[in-house]
Formats: structure tokens, sequence, C-alpha cells
């Protein structure tokens, strides 16, 4: 049995013309006959009820029709899903993503993936900048979103969004008596949470240098800010020669804005 045959019964189910059937095929009508007999033959059953007037199909063929066309729609989707791997449409694709990064930026970075390539399966996770690196490095993550870091600043990336630090403090303090309890340059990040340092400002326990999308936390109306002349960019990090290949079309839709 081969995919050929099944298309000639199933053709020849529909036409019950040996004659239309090969034209349709574009070969002989002896060759479509021989290879009918072959898959009776392989079957062990009569496909169809032949006389010098008429053909028809067996008790047999009738039952095993669907089949057939099951066969043969299953074999046209397989075909249709590797393309769309081929093609990058269908695949998994790993993002990492810093912890405590603007969520409004990630979000609508995650949907727009998922809105045009609904059929690949998106995962992402956050991790510290530690692990995050290090997964990145290893490439077990397909691409990272994250803020410059000099681990990886020669990597391939595309901007995001080009933000800035500021210093954050309580509306009723002045930032000359208060005492820096956190700036997220330093090492110190693996710890970082955004919720307890601005609770700890809230509470006027010191300042906090921090990037200018935490504005949108629902701390952040207890607090007033003083801009720095520093930038804080954030990209998304990806490997030039990844073997992914929905990759290209992610960095396109980047792009594209």
């Amino acid at each position: 049995m081969n995919i050929r045959q099944l298309q000639y019964f199933v053709d020849l189910s529909e036409t019950l013309n040996f004659t239309k059937t090969a034209q349709n095929f574009y070969i002989s009508q002896t060759a479509i006959t021989k290879q009918i007999q072959c898959l009776e033959g392989d079957l062990d059953i009569p496909l169809f009820h032949r006389s010098k007037k008429s053909v028809s199909l067996t008790s047999e063929g009738q039952a095993y029709l669907p089949y057939a066309k099951k066969i043969l729609e299953d074999i046209d989707l397989s075909y249709k899903v590797i393309e769309e791997y081929r093609r990058g449409k269908r695949c998994t694709f790993s993002i990492g993503f810093i912890k405590s990064l603007d969520d409004e930026l990630l979000l609508n970075l995650l949907q727009k993936i998922k809105e045009n390539y609904p059929l690949i399966h998106l995962q992402y996770q956050a991790y510290s900048r530690l692990e995050l690196l290090h997964l990145f490095k290893e490439r077990k993550l397909d691409a990272i979103i994250t803020f410059e870091y000099p681990e990886i600043k020669d990597e391939n990336h595309l901007l995001l969004k080009k933000g800035h630090l500021r210093k954050y403090y309580h509306q009723d303090c002045s930032l000359n008596n208060l005492k820096l309890i956190y700036d997220v340059r330093q090492e110190s990040l693996e710890n970082y949470e955004i919720e307890q340092t601005l609770l700890k400002v809230c509470l006027k326990e010191g300042y906090a240098i921090l990037h200018d999308f935490i504005e949108s936390n629902q701390y952040s109306k207890y607090l007033q800010y003083q801009d720095l002349d520093i930038s804080s960019p954030i990209s998304f990090y990806y490997h030039l020669n990844s073997t992914n290949k929905i990759l290209q079309n992610i960095i396109q839709l980047i792009e594209k804005g």
C-alpha cells in the first residue's frame, strides 16, 4: 500500500470510471487498474465491482473509504505542519526576562508574539540576573529581555525601550535628609523586589534609585522623584546563529514596532 494507491482509490470511488481517474492523474488506465489491484491484494478484499458497463464500490470498499480519506487527510496535514515548522510558524520558543521588569512592556511584547504566531508554544519565565544570564549563555533560553549588563553588552540585541533612572522618595520627605536604601545598579540586584523596596520608601526609611517605569506601581502615588541623567535601556537579546526558525520572524516583528 502507498499514498498513490489510496489517492487513486478515493478518486475512483468518486468518478466510478477508470478512464476519468486515469485522466485526473495524467497516467494510463492500465496503470490505474494495476494499482487498484495491488491495493486490493494488500488489503485482501475487493474494493470495486467491475463490469463492462459500470464500476461500483463493494461493501468492503464502502467500509474502507472513510479510513483511506482520513489517512490522506492526515498525510496532507503532516506536510502542512512540517512546512509551518520550517517557516517558523509552529515551534517552541522560550523567553526569559529579568525579575521586576517593566510589566506593561513585557505584556505587550508577549501578547504581540502570541497574536501574530498563534501556533507556536511560547514559554516565558522571570529569573534573577545571574540565573538569566547563565541560561542565556548556555543556550537554554532562545532569547531574553533585560537591562544592559556588562556580561551581555556585546550580544545581538534589539532595543525595546530606553528609560532612565530616578531617585524615588516619599512626597513628605526631603531628599537631603534620607539615606540611600537601594540602588538598582548594584550587584545586590539578585535580591531586588520592587514591591519591598517601594514599601520601604513609602515608610520613609530612605530613598531608592530605580527605573522610571515603576511610576505605574501602586505605591508611586505616595512618592516623588528626581531624574538622573542615566539611561536604563531594556532590550531583546538573542543568539544570531540560533537554529530556532521562529527567531527571525520575532526579530522582524519587533523591528516593525
